[in-house]
């Protein structure tokens, strides 16, 4: 069985307590259903919603962002796009 993934890049907000500004090519959310890896792989009975945060990744700010809609982040920051 194979994962699917849906990805939306886009342009997080401006964050001022960030060392990084936003990147047009590295931001948005990757869906991944049946799987828990960015990179696709192993079947999962469960989906994984991915944060991108720029090129060299921002842990805080994706704490930022889940927090932001009531979530959280949860296991270690993975390798995207």
């Amino acid at each position: 069985m194979f994962t699917s993934v849906v990805d939306w890049h886009g342009l997080w907000p401006d964050d001022p307590e960030s060392d990084r500004s936003p990147s047009a090519k590295y931001d948005g959310v990757q869906v991944v259903f049946h799987g828990e890896d960015a990179q696709g792989g192993r079947w999962a009975d469960y989906h994984t919603v991915f944060v991108h945060v720029s090129k060299f990744g921002d842990l805080s700010r994706a704490r930022k962002l889940a927090a932001y809609i009531g979530g959280e982040v949860l296991g270690e920051p993975q390798l995207g796009w």
